[in-house]
């Protein structure tokens, strides 16, 4: 009996993951492309090409190599400061299947992105299932997440930030495996998994360091924890290992590219000005509060709530055990149990990446994107307060009914709101933030509104033989995006080029720049061009549109 009601329990968590990835497959063809994404992708061939031949796999180095000469990027030099554990398969994939048609490539990698987000979802729901009591939470906790409408929205193309939530989330999960048991088997995973998440973005490499900390205050805590300094040392030694062995990057010249990776931030590509809140900045000279003032305006107001909540809880909570310590009421140990271990780690992890965040001079650009991975904690600090809210009220009916009406409206509005940005949800502003306030911050970096201002312009133009001569009155390289266009739409658009500006009869614009405009004229064409629409959703411009004075 107990094997059925396991077999029914598990069925049922399969197919939640099920429906999960059904909606992928439903929305997958919906989204606009990342400028990021022609770069990604001849990454990814490279270091393919790179393996093949490191492996003398002659015959299919020979096709990879012609795929990477139809790849075009301006970008290439940057190649290898990145990871491979997305880009590799994906290119693998594009040649094995023989996939060429350029719109058909980057669908293939819009499933395939979703296909890891959602992997990183299950290891979460486990990660909830085996930390907090019950079926509900896990579930929650999935939705929360998933219906983030931001994160919804980058799980179809950011190659790069999803990816590294997916690896960060499946660490944290190996990590609170090897603290209920310290086995070889959980070691090495976690060794491999906290190798993926650092060469995917740096900031992985706060994994090794957290969980060295936490390890040296057990020592402290408890003497008896000697006996498992053999298992943080082999962490280390695999963690390296591993680092190596799965990132080509590092097959030569390894301490020196080792080297180059860890100081990347101060280096990394990226727009040389960035426009936050009213004002045109550096992108390493933001405010400290950059960080913070994202994360407000563009996180649902209900998951903050709930997260101001669950972090207050555990704060609290740790508050009164270091009082303990230091009043002598109670031995040096830092928690009682695997669990309040378990959320001293994510509370230690969580402050110093907001520390990290606010206060070093990291390049920022495209709002906050490089920290989606904070979303992991603000729902499991959701999760916790609920738990410890649920379980200080379970005799009281109406307060856990109020709750439960609260949750169901939370995940109700997540939902509209991921319909009503469709398919722009990467680009999801919340209530805190009011019409006015929207036109102080980058909206469409990425330039996701581009694919779908060509395919409406040829539509509307779809019975005139004229080809219409496009350019471009923001810093973006629609070229991309034009390269994915079918035969026909292309026959109808001509791209005009920067240089040749006066020569277009519509512009389009992201409204993203490389200058200041309060103080340049690079993009000022007032006197030739007129603004005849802008494309909004939710009082938000996404792009505007210019037409030739008559």
């Amino acid at each position: 009996m107990a094997y059925i009601h396991k077999f029914f329990v598990n069925s049922y968590d399969y197919l939640f993951f099920l429906i999960l990835f059904l909606i992928g497959i439903y929305f997958y063809k919906d989204f606009g492309f990342n400028i990021d994404e022609s770069f990604q992708r001849k990454s990814g061939l490279y270091w393919l090409k790179y393996v093949s031949d490191f492996f003398q796999a002659n015959d299919f180095s020979i096709l990879v190599e012609k795929k990477l000469e139809t790849a075009d990027d301006f970008t290439i030099p940057w190649f290898g400061d990145y990871g491979i554990i997305f880009d590799l398969p994906a290119a693998f994939f594009e040649v094995y299947l023989n996939i060429n048609d350029p719109l058909k490539i980057y669908e293939f990698r819009h499933l395939l992105n979703y296909t890891y987000f959602i992997i990183g979802v299950f290891f979460f729901y486990k990660l909830i299932k085996k930390r907090f009591s019950g079926n509900f939470l896990p579930v929650l906790a999935s939705l929360m997440l998933v219906l983030t409408p931001r994160i919804f929205g980058d799980s179809f193309h950011n190659n790069k930030d999803i990816i590294f939530l997916t690896f960060f989330i499946i660490s944290i999960y190996y990590y609170f495996e090897s603290i209920d048991k310290n086995s070889l088997k959980n070691i090495l995973f976690l060794s491999l998994f906290s190798a993926i998440a650092t060469s995917t973005r740096i900031f992985g490499i706060i994994l090794p360091l957290g969980i060295s900390f936490i390890f040296v205050l057990s020592l402290i805590s408890n003497k008896s924890e000697f006996k498992n300094t053999k298992f943080i040392f082999l962490y280390l030694f695999f963690f390296l290992l591993f680092l190596i062995l799965h990132w080509p990057f590092l097959w030569e010249n390894t301490f020196n590219n080792l080297y180059d990776f860890l100081t990347h931030y101060k280096s990394s590509f990226g727009p040389s000005i960035v426009f936050f809140n009213g004002n045109f900045y550096k992108p390493d000279l933001v405010p400290n509060y950059y960080l913070a003032l994202w994360i407000l305006i563009t996180t649902p107001i209900q998951n903050l709530i709930l997260f101001f909540l669950g972090l207050s809880v555990l704060f609290s909570k740790t508050l009164k055990k270091l009082d303990e310590i230091n009043s002598k009421r109670d031995r040096n140990d830092f928690w009682h149990n695997n669990s309040e271990k378990k959320d001293f780690f994510i509370l230690f992890i969580f402050l110093i990446l907001i520390f990290v965040g606010s206060f070093f001079e990291i390049k920022y650009y495209n709002s906050w994107r490089f920290f989606y991975f904070l979303n992991f904690f603000i729902v499991y600090f959701s999760v916790l307060f609920l738990e410890f809210y649920l379980n200080e009220t379970k005799f009281k009916k109406s307060i856990n009914y109020s709750i439960s009406i609260f949750l169901f409206l939370m995940i109700t509005l997540n939902i509209f709101k991921i319909f009503q940005y469709h398919p722009y949800q990467s680009l999801y502003f919340n209530l805190l933030a009011s019409k006015e306030m929207k036109k102080k911050f980058e909206v469409d970096f990425m330039g996701l509104s581009s694919i779908s201002f060509l395919r409406n312009l040829a539509l509307e133009n779809e019975n005139s033989d004229k080809e219409i001569k496009v350019g471009v009155k923001s810093w973006y390289p629609m070229w991309r995006t034009y390269s994915l266009l079918d035969k026909n739409t292309k026959k109808k658009i001509k791209l005009i080029p920067n240089d040749k500006i006066y020569e277009a009869e519509i512009l389009y614009s992201n409204r993203i720049y490389d200058v200041n405009i309060f103080k340049s004229k690079k993009y000022d064409f007032d006197n030739k061009f007129r603004k005849t629409r802008e494309f909004k959703i939710d009082e938000m411009i996404i792009y505007e549109v210019f037409e030739r004075k008559k």
